[in-house]
């Protein structure tokens, strides 16, 4: 983090291969995909930025062991469910925004993404809109096509307690087993 782009081009420099920018959105600054190469911080404020990283990580673990309240099992919850990104997969050079697992990532938490459906341009069409939540919602509105979308995966994350990757992926496969048999139950009523 505090060499950012210099520690990316030594190793470049020695292979000669380009930096990897197919899923920067064409036309756009790599801040809109939420990830930059900036330029080199001093050690000090390297420390700064770990010592606020350590503060969130106390946080939201103080929030995951509060949820023992909700529960009604005397534990806290085992994991979180949440989207993987506020739209299907998209093609390489059009992700408009990867803040919905680079959360987990700053916070050391293990995830698993696994696909729910797919894209099926008949049953998903554009919706018209009048109102955007933002500019980064408009260019997520914008960017879909259900025919360049089609049969793309849409995906869920799953999300546990740092160093409970083994639970995570456990979990997955049966959050992803009793979707399966939602979805060819649901198919069978049609």
């Amino acid at each position: 983090m505090a060499a950012a782009a210099e520690d990316i081009n030594a190793v470049l420099s020695q292979t000669g291969e380009p930096r990897l920018t197919t899923m920067v959105p064409e036309g756009s600054t790599p801040i809109d995909v939420g990830v930059t190469y900036t330029p080199t911080i001093s050690a000090y404020k390297l420390w700064q930025l770990q010592k606020a990283r350590t503060t969130l990580r106390e946080e939201y673990l103080a929030a995951w062991r509060a949820s023992v309240a909700y529960t009604g099992t005397g534990r806290p919850v085992d994991a979180i469910i949440a989207p993987v990104a506020p739209h299907a997969a998209s093609p390489h050079g059009k992700t408009p925004i990867s803040m919905y697992s680079a959360v987990w990532n700053s916070l050391n938490y293990p995830c698993c993404i696994f696909p729910v459906t797919t894209v099926d341009p008949i049953l998903d069409p554009a919706q018209p809109r009048a109102e955007y939540l933002g500019k980064a919602d408009r260019l997520n509105w914008e960017m879909y096509h259900p025919d360049t979308f089609e049969k793309a995966p849409v995906g869920l994350q799953l999300v546990g307690q740092t160093l409970e990757e083994e639970a995570v992926l456990r979990m997955a496969e049966i959050v992803d087993a009793a979707l399966k048999g939602y979805t060819s139950v649901t198919k069978a009523k049609l």
